[in-house]
């Protein structure tokens, strides 16, 4: 699917953290604005926000696992930038660009291009 940018995004990150499959993490709260994303703590200290999806909580609830790999890296975008969907998350696109850069984009950010074209 092909959306345009409605509204500008800027990362509140600009160091995302990037995971692999069977890394372990501590589990921190919950976003109170995005839900189903989780503060996560690397072994070496880095945090970031992931998807609980991607996450197998240990017995304890203290630690888990991820189940596959995984970037939180977030595009910077432009008003009127098309870019395709390759899924959506918890209310995030995973999106590329022309370039082939690939991120997430909160899907409130953009539009569908059919429905800009009605619009206008």
């Amino acid at each position: 699917m092909e959306v345009i940018v409605v509204e500008q995004h800027v990362s509140e990150y600009p160091n995302p953290i990037y995971l692999k499959q069977g890394d372990r993490v501590s589990l921190g709260h919950m976003d109170d604005e995005f839900p189903n994303w989780m503060l996560v703590t690397t072994s070496s200290g880095v945090q970031g926000w992931a998807p609980i999806q991607y996450i197998e909580p240990s017995d304890c609830g203290a630690f888990g696992h991820l189940l596959n790999d995984y970037d939180a890296l977030e595009l910077n975008t432009v008003l009127g930038e098309k870019l395709s969907v390759l899924f959506e998350l918890n209310c995030w696109y995973r999106v590329s660009r022309a370039t082939g850069e690939i991120g997430w984009v909160p899907v409130q950010t953009v539009q569908g291009t059919e429905q800009v074209e009605q619009e206008e």
